[in-house]
């Protein structure tokens, strides 16, 4: 009889705690869907922004040497050029 009744105030414990929980999930959600529609880009987290970083960083360690070779082959392209008109004259 003891542990009917125990496990019977456990449920409806339980079912109460439940209850009153599944409304405040639900203005969560719509304050949530709320502003997502207002806001263009959500906010990033801290894990994503120094990836972010990290990635910016190593695509400038990578484009920088690449660069300064096609200007390099650039001027050398425009150097010829020049010393070809000049010798056509």
């Amino acid at each position: 009889m003891k542990k009917k009744l125990m496990y019977s105030i456990l449920v409806l414990l339980l079912g109460s705690a439940t209850f009153l929980a599944c409304p405040n999930n639900k203005e969560a959600e719509s304050e949530k869907g709320a502003t997502e529609k207002t806001a263009a880009k959500p906010e990033k987290g801290a894990i994503e922004k120094m990836t972010d970083k990290a990635a910016k960083e190593a695509l400038d360690r990578i484009r920088t040497p690449i660069e300064k070779a096609r200007s390099a082959q650039k001027q050398g392209e425009d150097r010829l050029s020049d010393l070809e008109k000049a010798s056509k004259e």
